[in-house]
C-alpha cells in the first residue's frame, strides 16, 4: 500500500469545486486551428513599444484584451447561470488560471473592456504575484465572468479545461507549433495553435459557441482590429 495524503486546504476546495462543475455543467469542447503569426508579430511590436515604460507584454495579455472584445460582442457569453436564471454581467472580468504550489488560483482582471494593454499587463502581473505569494484577496478571485488558461508553455497541444462556476465558458490556450498549411494554394510553414473553447450547453448552444470561437480566431489572425 502506498502513502496516503489527506486532501485538505486549497486542494480540498479545488476538488469540491471541480467535481461540482463536472456534474453541473453539460460542457462541449470546440476546437479551432489558429494561425498565430499575426498575433505573435503584434505582441512583439507591443513589447517593443512599451518596453521603455517597463511594461512587458505577453501573449496572455493579447488573449485577455481580445477576450474583452469578443465578450463585448457576445454578451450572452459574459454571463452566469444561477437559480435557473441567466445573469448578463455589465463588467467583463477575465480570470487567468495561475499555477501555485498546492493547486490553482484564478484571479480576474476587472473591467477588461475599459483597459489598454499597459493596464492589462500591470494588473495581470500584480495578480499573478499575489497568487504565487498566496496573498490574493477575496475581491481578486470573486466576480469573474470568463476564464483563460494557458498550458501551451508546458507543451500541451490540446486539452479541455473545466468551467469555473458559475461562468459559462473557459478558453484553453495551447502550444504554438510550426506546421505546413495551405495558403492561396501554396504550402507554407506557419506557427499554428489549437484553441479550445469549453462552453456550458445548458445556455450556450453549439452554433453560438462556434461563432464565439470563430471570432477569437478572426481577431488573433487580425489583431490590429
Amino acid at each position: 500500500m502506498g502513502k496516503q495524503i489527506k486532501v485538505k486546504g486549497m486542494r480540498k476546495v479545488i476538488a469540491e469545486r471541480m467535481s461540482e462543475s463536472w456534474h453541473v455543467s453539460p460542457r462541449v469542447v470546440y476546437t479551432a486551428s489558429v494561425n498565430m503569426q499575426a498575433a505573435i508579430d503584434f505582441k512583439d511590436k507591443l513589447k517593443v513599444k512599451y518596453a521603455e515604460r517597463g511594461v512587458k507584454i505577453t501573449i496572455n495579455h493579447v488573449f485577455i484584451k481580445i477576450a474583452g472584445q469578443v465578450l463585448h460582442e457576445y454578451p450572452e457569453m459574459n454571463a452566469s447561470f444561477e437559480d435557473n436564471a441567466i445573469i448578463l454581467h455589465d463588467d467583463i472580468n477575465v480570470g487567468l488560471a495561475v499555477d501555485v504550489e498546492d493547486g490553482l488560483i484564478v484571479p480576474n482582471i476587472k473591467n477588461v473592456q475599459n483597459l489598454n494593454y499597459p493596464c492589462i499587463a500591470k494588473k495581470t502581473d500584480e495578480l499573478i504575484e499575489k497568487a504565487r505569494n498566496m496573498a490574493v484577496e477575496l475581491d481578486d478571485i470573486e466576480g469573474g465572468t470568463f476564464t483563460i488558461t494557458n498550458l501551451g508553455m508546458l507543451g500541451v497541444e490540446s486539452f479541455s479545461p473545466i468551467i469555473n462556476q458559475p461562468e459559462l465558458a473557459i478558453l484553453g490556450i495551447n502550444k504554438v507549433i510550426k506546421k505546413p498549411v495551405c495558403i492561396d494554394d501554396e504550402i507554407v510553414i506557419r506557427p499554428m495553435m489549437n484553441l479550445n473553447l469549453v462552453a456550458d450547453h445548458r445556455v450556450i448552444d453549439g452554433a453560438k459557441a462556434a461563432r464565439v470561437l470563430g471570432r477569437f480566431k478572426e481577431l488573433l489572425e487580425n489583431p490590429q482590429e
